[in-house]
C-alpha cells in the first residue's frame, strides 16, 4: 500500500468538517496524581523545549509520558522539524526510522536505544508559567511532517507521512464520540492503554487533547494496578466520567477492574477485532458503552460501531468509502488523497459497510472457507485460556492451521484436558475443518504493546509449532 504523503489539500476540504477552529478551553489538558496541566503551563514548557531542539532537523520522539510526548510533538511542528515515531523501541527499529533523517536527535527514552545519535532529556519543566505565546495560533497551517511507522504485524514497518491537520482530522472521530456521550465536558477524562506512538493512541489521546482540548491521563496504563492508579488520580482531580482507549488484548485482563469502576462510562477499542461476547459482558454492567473504532496507520480512525448491538460500521468525521478497481478506497476532507484499504469490505447504499477481513486473510480447507480474524475472535473466548491465536500457512492443495494458546493462571485443567476442552469449545462454534489437532501451549505470546503479533514473531511461532509450507 502506498504511503500517505503530505501535500497541498484541496481548499475548503478541511472547512467542511469545521476542524480548523481550535476549541480548547481553559480547563486542564493533562492530569495525573500530581494534579493537572493547563494551556499556560504547556506553552511555558513548550518554549523551553523548542530552544533545546532548535539545532536539529529530525526529532525521534520516544517519550513515555503523554505530556512530555505532546510537548515534543508541538515543539517539532513549530520549529519546522520532522518528527519520527518508530514502530518499536528496539534499536534497529529506531535506526531504520532515522536512516533518511538529517541532523537527528532522540528525545526521551534510553540512551542505549540510539547510541549512534544525539540524545537529550527534557529541560526542567513545571516551573511557574512565564510570558508566552499560545501555540494554537501558529499550528493550524503548519505543514511540518510527522512520520508514523506502521506496526509491522502484516509486513515490514512502513513510513506514513502525517501533518497536524491530518492527525487532528482523525482525532475528530474520538471527539465526536465524546460529544455523543452526553456528559459535561469538564467531568470527562481520557485514559489510555494503547501506546501513543501507535496511530490509534496518537489520535484518540494525544490529538484529542491537543486538537480538541480533551483532558488526558499522562501516565502509562498496562496492568490492573495502573488502571487503579488512573482512577484514583481522576477522582482526586474531580473527573467523574472516564473514557478508556484500549485494545481487545488489554481488555481481557482489565475487565474485572472496568466492571468495578462506575467512572468508566465508555470504552474505545481498536487494533484488533473485539469479540461481541466481550462487549456484551462489559455493557451488562450498566452505564457503559463499548465502541469499536476501525482504521489503519494509513487512514487513521475512520469508522465506528457499538459492538454489542451492531456488526456493521458507520464512517465518521467526513469519511467516505468507495470501490476503485481492485481496491477499496477511504477518503475524507483531512486526507490529501484517497487511501486504498488493506481490508475487504462490503459497502451498503446508506454508506455503512461490513468488514470481511484483511486481504490475504482467507482460509480454505476441504472446500470450507473462513478468515483468521474470525477464528481468533472465537478462540479468545475459549475457557481456560488467557490468550491465543491461530497460525495459518497457505498451501497449494489445502491450507494448514495450528493454534498457540496461553493457559489461564486459574485454570483447573491439566494440559491434555485443556486441549480437549479447547477443541470441544471450538467444535461448537466453527466448522470442524477449522479445528486443528495441533495446539501448542506457551507461557505468553510475543505481542507488541498494541496487542498485535509482529510478522517476524509469527514466523517464530510457526517454527515452534512445526507449521511450514
Amino acid at each position: 500500500m502506498a504511503d500517505n504523503t503530505a501535500s497541498d489539500i484541496e481548499p475548503g476540504r478541511l472547512e467542511k468538517l469545521g476542524i480548523l477552529a481550535m476549541d480548547m478551553t481553559e480547563s486542564s489538558l493533562f492530569f495525573s496524581n500530581t494534579g493537572g496541566i493547563g494551556r499556560e503551563q504547556f506553552a511555558a514548557d513548550l518554549g523551553r523545549l523548542r530552544r533545546r531542539l532548535e539545532s536539529f532537523s529530525t526529532v525521534c520522539n520516544l517519550t513515555q509520558d503523554r505530556y512530555h510526548f505532546s510537548l515534543g510533538i508541538i515543539a517539532a511542528l513549530l520549529n519546522g522539524q520532522t518528527t519520527v515515531l518508530p514502530s518499536s523501541d528496539a534499536p534497529e527499529a529506531i535506526r531504520a526510522s532515522l536512516i533518511a533523517g538529517t541532523s537527528p536527535v532522540i528525545l526521551g527514552g534510553s540512551t542505549k536505544q540510539g547510541s549512534t545519535f544525539p540524545h537529550i532529556e527534557f529541560p526542567e519543566i513545571g516551573a511557574a508559567a512565564t510570558s508566552h505565546s499560545d501555540f494554537r495560533s501558529d499550528i493550524e497551517m503548519c505543514q511540518a511532517e510527522i512520520h508514523v511507522f506502521s506496526s509491522g504485524s502484516t509486513r515490514q514497518p512502513e513510513c506514513n507521512v502525517k501533518t497536524w491537520n491530518m492527525l487532528r482530522g482523525g482525532a475528530a472521530i474520538t471527539d465526536q464520540i465524546l460529544q455523543e456521550l452526553d456528559v459535561a465536558p469538564e467531568s470527562l477524562g481520557l485514559i489510555g492503554t494503547t501506546p501513543h506512538r501507535h496511530m490509534f493512541g496518537l489520535e484518540a489521546t494525544i490529538f484529542a487533547t491537543l486538537g480538541f482540548g480533551r483532558c488526558t491521563y499522562r501516565d502509562t496504563i498496562f496492568f490492573p494496578a495502573d488502571l487503579d492508579h488512573a482512577l484514583e488520580a481522576a477522582r482526586k482531580f474531580g473527573l467523574s466520567n472516564l473514557v478508556l482507549v484500549t485494545s481487545p488484548i488489554h481488555l481481557r485482563f482489565l475487565e474485572a477492574t472496568i466492571m468495578a469502576a462506575p467512572e468508566i462510562c465508555c470504552v474505545l477499542s481498536a487494533t484488533a477485532p473485539l469479540p461481541r461476547a466481550q462487549a456484551e459482558r462489559l455493557e451488562s454492567r450498566g452505564g457503559l458503552k463499548v465502541i469499536e473504532i476501525y482504521g489503519s496507520t494509513e487512514t487513521g480512525s475512520l469508522a465506528v460501531r457499538r459492538t454489542a448491538e451492531e456488526s456493521n460500521w458507520t464512517p465518521y468525521a467526513g469519511f467516505q468509502l468507495s470501490c476503485g478497481g481492485d481496491d477499496y478506497l477511504a477518503d475524507a476532507p483531512h486526507l490529501p488523497a484517497a487511501v486504498p484499504l488493506s481490508d475487504e469490505i462490503d459497502i451498503f447504499a446508506d454508506g455503512r459497510f461490513s468488514l470481511l477481513g484483511r486481504t490475504g486473510d482467507m482460509i480454505s480447507i476441504r472446500g470450507k472457507r473462513s478468515r483468521v480474524s474470525a477464528l481468533n475472535s472465537v478462540l479468545i473466548e475459549a475457557p481456560g485460556i488467557s490468550d491465543g491465536t491461530f497460525l495459518h500457512v497457505k498451501r497449494d492443495d489445502s491450507d494448514f492451521l495450528a493454534i498457540v494458546v496461553v493457559p489461564s493462571t486459574d485454570t483447573e485443567h491439566a494440559l491434555p484436558e485443556l486441549k480437549r476442552a479447547i477443541r470441544t469449545y471450538l467444535l461448537r462454534h466453527v466448522e470442524s475443518a477449522f479445528v486443528p489437532r495441533k495446539i501448542v501451549f506457551l507461557e505468553s505470546l510475543p505481542r507488541s504493546p498494541t496487542g498485535k503479533i509482529p510478522k517476524d514473531k509469527i514466523a517464530e511461532l510457526n517454527r515452534l509449532a512445526g507449521v511450514s509450507k
